[in-house]
């Protein structure tokens, strides 16, 4: 047999692949977050097929979470099925005990294919070749193939494949040694060929099944087989006599469900069906299937940059983790802040999903980016819940959410010492409410889309503004929100945040509209929605007084918008020095114990709010405030680079911006924030593609138009793409000179380019000269 079993596992060229080309025991973290395969309902880290000492191999299902002996709910490590070792007189072919003669893997992007070739030499001078591909399949979410080639090299004998299942998984505990197990089993069976494992959470009792046969693909090879148990580990041996020189070739094939899908009853059968069916279509039938769903996928998404590379497989490897995270199967769950990739963050869902990763899907996959929506409303019970232990009224969206929208913000974490201390982000950082209503409002603006507003979108605007109704404090003759945390995280306990009031305001003033256009447009569905959720008329005569007069301090004379009041007051520290990735350095003789008392911020807060209402704020106050602020952010969180880089090219900052363009591009890349090994930062995916498309690409959203004024780098000879707007794909291709717009399928739509209206049909190509930006 060849050594490709079929041609689509041919790598793609360079500017598609992610890769490894030595070994390097002290990364083995961080490229099994890199190199994560998935789908949206599956999730596994790219680790080695034969377990080495350090390895945090990993596989997560979108949806499944369990408490147990965990502080808060949190997604649970399900049975991993890339077990796969070489053993030669009892000794395992590992990458860790072995001499590395080479050692290179690669993730294509393009096909959703992780490479593998190790040749290595085991203490008794034996050399073997280790080849495989895994996939876990895009046109099957509950699929996946890995196909492995094992070569004797300088020997010949007999020769032991383990290829299992391991249910013997626990999560990350709070301290470095502690495990926590989320996972009991119910069932293990083997048939003649196949192995079947059947595990259920502690809590809930959501049952994972998994069923699994490894086969020889070859003949004329006498091979013994058998199917065994080892506690939780089951594992099918094969036994065979190899020859020097000769390659040998193994599938395995998988097959995942749950019984959150409603295979409670028949989840046994479910899963070894499906296995049966694959296997009976074969390797390239399914391995073909998955490339062209991959490169179906990649037609939409894909940004082509031309003429610089690095930001060429900077924004395809964010885009890649976009898509294989991309919930297409289910609009009860959302993304978590570090996708399927690792156990950073308990697998939980924050504001990063509405305000920097809703952007892609809107524009490139718009049925999930209602889906995403979707999660808040399904959620909306547990935010009721939230307002009402609270004291509040209306939806409190969790600022750490799981399965069913309660909030799921650990109360303390542990120092090592066993002492406390408290975290007050689900006490405080209520912003995340408005987020998500600004994440309905910019799905609604590029799509149209009036069955979800009125089926569910207002309902959450309508109970998410109800919240801030009894949150909101009269002081004097203004409304003030005190106690909270904004964006920048350094700073608890603050009254009257600029970001937060001001996204409030624009929150309530956004629930008025709505009602006002369902009053008009569906009165009928509005009556029977104020029926359902006990709307009352106070409550919009309310909304209308308290929306215009929320407080925010800002200082005329300078223009400066004050993050939150008394901020200006604090001891002021500005950045001086950067590190070899480019971000800030503390300031020389900051005391770390009182960050609250400086001005210094964790990321983007009043820059923030101006990226995201950029009709709302002169260019003269824009500049001002970019600049102050720019001055004294540390960064320290993967979601502000972005920010900058998008702002400061609104502002003429081109220098600036590139450079934390690629900041954010290479974030997890670089492993720049030393915690990629937790998993990747999910914020920074798409904060990559917003930089990109709103940022170089200049396409915003602007007075309700869609609307470009782009600039590029001087070494970007052409960036294209495309997107859905109302309904319609159009194509986008720009250079210095010129911009060039296409609708490709759907109506015409009118667009505007440097403030000039053009009408885009799929009859021609308009295209528009651009003269200089600034």
């Amino acid at each position: 047999m060849t050594n490709n079993i079929c041609k689509d596992f041919k790598l793609s060229q360079d500017d598609w692949l992610i890769e490894e080309k030595k070994y390097h025991p002290h990364k083995q973290a961080m490229y099994e977050s890199l190199f994560t395969l998935g789908n949206g309902y599956l999730g596994m880290r790219g680790a080695f097929e034969e377990n080495p000492h350090g390895s945090y191999r990993g596989m997560y299902i979108a949806g499944v979470f369990d408490k147990a002996e965990s502080y808060v709910r949190e997604i649970v490590k399900v049975p991993g099925w890339n077990d796969f070792s070489v053993w030669v007189n009892g000794n395992k072919f590992s990458i860790d005990t072995c001499k590395v003669i080479s050692h290179k893997r690669a993730l294509d992007m393009k096909k959703g294919i992780l490479h593998r070739t190790t040749i290595m030499k085991n203490p008794d001078g034996k050399k073997l070749k280790f080849e495989s591909k895994r996939m876990i399949f895009a046109h099957q979410v509950r699929g996946a193939l890995m196909c492995v080639s094992i070569t004797p090299m300088n020997f010949s004998g007999e020769i032991k494949v383990i290829s299992g299942l391991n249910g013997d998984v626990t999560n990350q505990g709070y301290f470095p040694e502690e495990r926590i197990k989320h996972l009991n089993v119910v069932s293990m069976q083997r048939d003649k060929e196949s192995i079947y494992l059947e595990m259920e959470t502690r809590d809930d009792k959501t049952k994972i099944a998994i069923a699994a046969d490894t086969v020889y693909m070859g003949n004329n090879l006498n091979i013994i087989k058998v199917n065994r148990v080892y506690g939780e580990k089951f594992a099918q041996e094969m036994i065979f006599k190899a020859e020097k020189g000769s390659q040998y070739n193994f599938a395995k094939w998988i097959s995942v469900f749950t019984s959150r899908e409603g295979y409670e009853r028949q989840i046994n059968s479910t899963a070894t069906d499906l296995l049966r069916d694959m296997m009976y279509e074969g390797v390239d039938y399914h391995v073909k299937k998955h490339v062209e769903t991959r490169e179906k996928m990649w037609q939409t998404a894909d940004v082509q940059i031309n003429g610089d590379r690095r930001a060429q497989k900077g924004i395809r490897f964010n885009i890649y983790h976009l898509l294989v995270i991309k919930p297409h199967h289910d609009p009860t769950v959302s993304i978590a802040a570090k996708f399927l990739t690792g156990e950073g963050y308990k697998g939980h869902v924050f504001w990063d999903t509405e305000i920097f990763m809703l952007p892609f899907y809107i524009y490139n996959f718009p049925e999930e980016a209602r889906n995403l929506l979707m999660y808040r409303y399904y959620t909306m019970a547990g935010a009721l819940k939230n307002s009402r232990e609270m004291g509040y009224k209306g939806a409190k969206y969790a600022w750490e959410s799981a399965d069913s929208g309660e909030e799921t913000t650990p109360n303390y974490g542990l120092r090592a010492d066993g002492s406390s201390v408290k975290i007050f982000t689900g006490d405080e950082e209520h912003h995340i409410v408005s987020d998500v209503a600004y994440g309905v409002f910019n799905y609604m603006q590029a799509t149209k889309d009036t069955d979800f507003l009125y089926k569910y979108g207002a309902e959450i605007i309508f109970q998410s503004a109800r919240f801030w109704l009894s949150r909101v404090e009269k002081r004097r003759d203004r409304y003030e929100i005190r106690k909270v945390i904004g964006p920048d995280e350094f700073h608890e306990h603050v009254d009257n945040n600029a970001f937060t009031n001001y996204l409030v305001m624009w929150h309530l003033e956004y629930a008025l509209t709505i009602y006002n256009q369902m009053q008009k447009n569906a009165p009928e569905v509005l009556k029977a929605l104020i029926k359902k959720i006990a709307l009352e008329s106070e409550e919009i005569e309310k909304l209308k007084v308290v929306s215009k007069t929320i407080f925010l301090s800002y200082d005329q004379k300078s223009e400066l918008i004050e993050q939150f009041e008394g901020y200006f007051s604090l001891d002021d520290f500005t950045v001086s020095e950067l590190d070899s990735n480019g971000l800030p350095l503390w300031p020389k003789g900051l005391d770390l114990s009182n960050l609250e008392r400086t001005q210094l911020l964790k990321q983007a807060d009043v820059v923030l709010l101006l990226y995201l209402f950029p009709d709302r704020f002169s260019p003269d106050l824009k500049e001002k405030n970019y600049n102050y602020y720019e001055a004294r952010t540390m960064h320290k969180s993967s979601l502000s680079p972005c920010i900058y880089a998008i702002t400061g090219l609104d502002i003429g900052d081109h220098k600036r911006a590139y450079d934390y363009f690629i900041k954010t591009s290479y974030i997890d890349l670089l492993d720049a924030n030393k915690n990629t090994g937790d998993g990747i930062h999910g914020a920074a995916t798409g904060g990559a593609w917003m930089t990109a498309i709103h940022g170089f690409a200049g396409m915003r959203l602007r007075r309700n138009n869609l609307c470009f004024d782009p600039w590029l780098p001087k070494k970007w000879q052409e960036i294209s793409y495309t997107c859905f707007w109302q309904g319609s794909l159009l194509q986008v291709k720009l250079n210095h000179k010129n911009i060039s717009l296409k609708v490709i399928d759907g109506k015409a739509v009118n667009v505007t380019v440097r403030a000039k209206q053009y009408k885009v049909s799929s009859k021609k190509i308009t295209t528009v000269k651009l003269g200089p930006k600034y």
